[in-house]
């Protein structure tokens, strides 16, 4: 799972938004839980 800083957000189309969401909800579908490392995630947010 990538995380999405403002600089990734700032490049999201529309469709690559749908991308995304397509996708994790075919993971939430499936019972597929995505790798998270949310500390890491916090920190490159910062």
């Amino acid at each position: 799972m990538r995380t999405q800083t403002k600089e990734t957000q700032s490049h999201l189309t529309p469709t690559n938004a749908l991308e995304i969401l397509i996708n994790g909800n075919k993971r939430f579908v499936n019972n597929l839980k995505a790798n998270r490392d949310l500390l890491k995630q916090v920190n490159e947010t910062i």
